[in-house]
């Protein structure tokens, strides 16, 4: 069931039976329950707009995402950003103190999430103090935080990650982009540098000490048998260890082979699977941060934005962080982006719909005819099986 995210498993015996539902009032009752059965009243596809308003309209929570830096140590091929010198300064980082103690003061709980650029460029510099900063006031206004980033998890180490899981730290979400030697040749910083094994022990430090990776794979023609291979190099995990990893399989933007592609995605699938790590191919189980009213990403020069696929050095601002701390939104760009969710006619009669929440509202914000699947309807097919299989596995 897309709307509910239920997965049932009735054996062929029980089906076999034409009047079941009449006979056996246990199913019937969990069928009920699933929103598999539903009263013929209902509107499903408005019941679902509903609770995902309800979830993007939330007021009692805040997603805060900040950029320390724009810069990366790594030189990836496909990346989208302009990489240039930069820092958040002494100055912007008191401004985000200003803002955190806004957000905690109205009893919201907090969510930081760093971003970048490699964000654990400045760890000391800009992370920690702005860490120490939101885990004392969490502590003084009793109110909840936490705090995760995207890294390339390079410059991780066991004493950070044990600093940063004191301060509300819950985990991050790191890239490999192949096997060691193909993962290699894309993410490096200078030919011949072995950062897929220094990634590797960093992703099992942090699982070993309690923490989620969201390991996110980029998946093109050239790496995809690669792929396959990096399931062992987790093998010595515990099984309560493998299942703090979540395996995302997302395809590299710029390549067109996606069908190909995403249906060799099933042996990725079953590989992890086989090695007892979760994983998905474009994945929707949680709504997008930027759908959420009480969400934005902070540049470190105070930039606002309400999206983090942008190319920061060259895309227009959407708004800025004043001097004491306040969000300022220009040229009404929160309320451009909040309407238009689900305007898109085609979203609302997809079977899918529930699933990928109607797509990406950047993109349906420039055109009404957007399907971020090509309207294709066999790709919907595989989200359908694979997200049955995801369920089923992660019980």
């Amino acid at each position: 069931n897309a709307f509910t995210d239920m997965t049932m498993v009735v054996p062929d015996k029980v089906l076999s039976n034409d009047n079941i539902l009449d006979v056996n009032k246990s199913l019937l009752n969990k069928l009920v329950e699933g929103g598999f059965i539903v009263n013929d009243t209902i509107d499903e596809r408005d019941e679902f707009i509903k609770s995902a308003l309800a979830i993007e309209r939330n007021d009692t929570s805040f997603h805060l995402i900040i950029n320390p830096t724009i810069n990366c140590n790594f030189h990836c091929w496909y990346c989208y950003e302009s990489h240039i010198a930069s820092k958040m300064d002494n100055e912007m980082i008191e401004r985000v103190r200003l803002l955190i103690d806004r957000i905690m003061n109205d009893g919201k709980s907090l969510t930081i999430s760093f971003f970048g650029g490699e964000p654990m460029l400045y760890y000391n510099e800009v992370m920690m103090p702005i860490l120490k900063h939101a885990y004392g006031k969490s502590s003084e206004s009793k109110t909840t935080f936490s705090a995760n980033m995207t890294s390339n998890g390079f410059l991780l180490s066991e004493e950070r990650i044990k600093s940063m899981k004191m301060l509300n730290f819950t985990g991050a979400q790191i890239t490999l982009d192949g096997d060691k030697d193909i993962h290699n040749s894309i993410r490096f910083r200078h030919k011949g540098d072995d950062t897929f094994t220094q990634i590797v022990n960093n992703i099992k430090l942090m699982v070993k000490d309690g923490m989620g990776v969201t390991l996110r794979i980029n998946c093109s023609k050239d790496n995809m048998t690669s792929i396959i291979q990096i399931p062992s190099y987790f093998n010595e995990l515990t099984p309560e260890e493998k299942k703090l990893i979540r395996v995302d399989l997302q395809i590299v933007w710029q390549d067109n082979n996606r069908k190909e592609i995403y249906g060799y995605m099933d042996n990725i699938i079953k590989a992890f699977s086989n090695e007892g790590i979760p994983s998905a191919k474009m994945d929707f189980r949680s709504f997008c941060y930027g759908d959420l009213r009480n969400s934005c990403m902070i540049n470190y020069n105070g930039d606002i934005y309400k999206c983090t696929a942008v190319d920061f050095a060259n895309t227009p601002r959407d708004g800025y962080l004043s001097t004491d701390g306040e969000i300022i939104w220009e040229n009404d760009s929160l309320e451009k982006r909040m309407s238009s969710k689900f305007k898109n006619p085609g979203c609302r009669h997809c079977r899918i719909f529930p699933l990928c929440h109607g797509g990406c509202t950047k993109q349906s914000m420039m055109s009404t005819d957007y399907c971020m699947h090509n309207f294709d309807e066999e790709e919907k097919d595989s989200i359908v099986t694979n997200r049955i299989l995801l369920n089923v596995t992660s019980c």
